[in-house]
């Protein structure tokens, strides 16, 4: 399915056309549309009403300096204690299959072979580079949160991927930045007692680059649901 560059009109349309856009247009979003979309965000549920999310947005000649700086840290071999491991050790069954694949198609689409060493580490740093993205967001968090302030980010970071596709955005939520926060502290005010919970990247995906036709596998119903009357 090819990406869609139009404004969903529905919530339905909007979960249905988003993807993890891996390559931007460095067309500049609009501020008047960025602030829309942060003000709108404001809306999302938090258990208790905590709003634990603090929203770190950068664009312009921040975000270049930003994403110049982290590109060397990375390059000369550094790498930080992450704030969070972004998955279980050892990863069981269905889902150590399923993020295998998702890998195993992207660099497909790429092109990158499988022992292309040089290849899937450069486009690993696409990352660090928000995949080219004129947004590029930290979402950090208190450190005595715990899970269910978490999952309270997650629902923050889904009312902002919607949100984009209504403006006809798209976005990359990205746990790599858990494993940088030394590139985020040394660039935003993130105060000692918070910690880099994830990123994102937003902006114009590019519909001309194959990647951005990835669409990940969904498990079916049967296998995630019970329903009982």
């Amino acid at each position: 399915m090819p990406l869609s560059t139009s404004k969903s009109v529905t919530v339905s349309d909007a979960l249905d056309t988003r993807i993890t856009v891996r390559k931007f247009r460095d067309t500049p979003v609009p501020e008047d549309t960025l602030m829309t979309i942060m003000e709108q965000a404001r809306r999302t549920a938090s258990g208790g009403n905590l709003q634990p999310w603090q929203v770190h947005v950068m664009t312009g000649q921040t975000l270049k300096d930003f994403v110049a700086d982290g590109v060397k840290y990375a390059t000369e071999g550094n790498q930080d204690e992450p704030t969070h491991p972004a998955y279980p050790s050892p990863l069981w069954e269905p889902q150590r299959s399923w993020r295998y694949k998702l890998g195993e198609d992207m660099y497909k689409l790429l092109g990158i072979a499988k022992d292309d060493k040089f290849g899937r580490m450069a486009q690993f740093l696409e990352n660090m580079k928000f995949f080219g993205a004129p947004v590029g967001i930290i979402i950090t968090a208190d450190k005595r949160c715990q899970a269910p302030q978490h999952m309270d980010v997650g629902i923050y970071v889904q009312s902002l991927m919607l949100l984009a596709r209504e403006h006809g955005l798209h976005t990359a939520p990205q746990g790599w930045w858990r494993n940088w926060p030394t590139v985020c502290e040394k660039f935003l005010d993130i105060p000692e007692e918070q910690e880099v919970i994830v990123g994102m990247s937003l902006g114009y995906g590019d519909p001309d680059v194959a990647v951005n036709d990835l669409r990940a596998d969904r498990a079916p119903l049967s296998e995630t649901h019970k329903f009982y009357s």
